[in-house]
């Protein structure tokens, strides 16, 4: 099924909101995916980019690490992407797995916010994350992680 909410942890609460018991949720989901679309960058003038110490905090990247030393790019535009600097769109996705500790947290009508915390805690990558590993892989821009996902930011 398809729920609007902002990121994987707050689908199961969304649920319990709508009136399904928390035990039926726990029981029935046995994964939640967010996903939201990126712009990626046009291959005929997408440009380099040495990304400041700022912009690697907003993505997460611990300056002095292997990846904050590595180029990356950014929009330009040219008349192949129409003067806007994308062409195309690529998926981002935050994978929560539901397994016996989360499953306790929904029993217990927990908040997204804690079921969210255990699942980082267990490995899950964010929106933010997996964008940011976009970035990295030059396909989209920090511009266009920051647009996207600003929003879940903004609510941690």
């Amino acid at each position: 099924s398809t729920l609007h909410t902002n990121d994987s942890a707050s689908a199961a609460t969304r649920l319990i909101d709508m009136g399904v018991e928390p035990f039926l949720v726990a029981s029935s989901v046995v994964g939640i995916i967010a996903q939201r679309l990126v712009r990626t960058l046009c291959k005929e003038c997408r440009e380099r980019h040495k990304p400041t110490d700022f912009e690697l905090t907003q993505l997460g990247i611990k300056k002095g690490s292997k990846e904050a030393n590595q180029m990356i790019y950014r929009a330009k535009g040219c008349p192949a992407c129409l003067e806007t600097g994308y062409a195309g769109r690529t998926g981002i996705h935050e994978i929560l797995m539901v397994d016996d500790q989360v499953r306790s947290l929904i029993m217990k009508n927990a908040g997204a916010t804690e079921v969210k915390r255990l699942a980082m805690e267990k490995g899950m990558k964010t929106l933010r994350e997996v964008a940011a590993e976009k970035v990295l892989n030059k396909e989209t821009s920090i511009e266009e992680v920051l647009r996207v996902t600003q929003e879940d930011v903004e609510r941690e």
